[in-house]
């Protein structure tokens, strides 16, 4: 394994890392597997791979400038503004707590290829992703179906997301810190399953993903500051936070497109597939 990440390397991780952040198939099990598969240099990962998601925190408050405008008016303006923004900072920090109380205390396990980082875990992962989306659609399934309504016709729109929606999108997000397990994937099927049209479980799953990217890079700072300096140059880490950045902001608008009419099957599919792979890939060859 080659000790020093190369600009095509580092560039190609970054697509990965944008694309990935937001389409519901695991960001951080794709960056474990790649580097796994190709022998990618793992020495200064972690480092790099914050500047990454530093991209994707990026573009989500780029894309949705405007509500986060509101949500800014509604504390310093209450009286002039919708209850939901009003409402959004306060049910952002309950849907956070669950994984800033459990993300410490699993760090070690995360951080270490013999724990959390590595092939088994993320494959395992995926496929418990791939089953959850599948229970996702059953649910939404039935429910259409008891409502006498289209496929993509469910009630609840994202200005409708309450204390207890926000509460069971927090917990499902602490599963979502393993790598293999989509964080946008796990918190959107958390909405749906509440009953939320799946293209808005899918735009508070985003609103969610700013104090979940900004808590990680928090938590990983000391990684930047005490251990020794990631294997790719400042230049590769200035160049990998633009591309994630451009790859986050497509992929934010290919889902909010996506989800308007579509299930989880194409994504179900893909992750028991790539789990089972993974395992098969691990166990067998």
């Amino acid at each position: 394994m080659e000790n020093v990440l190369t600009p095509a390397q580092a560039l190609i991780l970054a697509c990965v890392q944008g694309a990935t952040e937001f389409i519901p198939v695991s960001s951080s099990g794709h960056l474990v597997l790649l580097r796994r598969i190709f022998g990618w240099t793992d020495d200064g990962g972690l480092v790099f791979d914050i500047v990454l998601h530093a991209g994707s925190l990026a573009a989500i408050l780029f894309y949705f400038w405007r509500e986060w405008l509101k949500v800014g008016q509604g504390l310093l303006q209450p009286a002039r503004m919708p209850a939901f923004y009003r409402r959004l900072p306060w049910l952002l920090l309950l849907a956070t707590l669950p994984a800033a109380a459990a993300a410490p205390l699993l760090l070690p396990f995360l951080e270490d290829a013999d724990g959390a980082r590595n092939s088994l875990t993320t494959g395992l992962s995926m496929l418990a992703t791939g089953l959850w989306f599948w229970l996702c659609d059953r649910h939404a399934e039935r429910r259409a179906g008891a409502a006498g309504c289209g496929e993509g016709e469910a009630a609840g729109a994202v200005e409708q997301f309450g204390w207890r929606d926000a509460f069971w999108a927090g917990m499902v997000q602490v599963l979502a810190l393993l790598p293999g397990a989509s964080r946008s994937g796990w918190t959107t099927g958390a909405g749906v399953l509440r009953g939320y049209q799946r293209d808005a479980a899918v735009r508070f799953a985003f609103y969610m993903a700013v104090p979940a990217i900004l808590g990680a890079i928090v938590l990983q700072a000391r990684t930047i500051f005490h251990e020794p300096p990631a294997a790719a140059a400042p230049g590769l880490m200035l160049a990998g936070f633009l591309v994630s950045l451009a790859a986050s902001l497509l992929a934010i608008r290919f889902c909010l497109w996506f989800f308007r009419a579509h299930s989880f099957r194409l994504f179900r599919y893909y992750m028991l597939l790539a789990g089972a792979a993974v395992l098969a890939w691990e166990f067998i060859l």
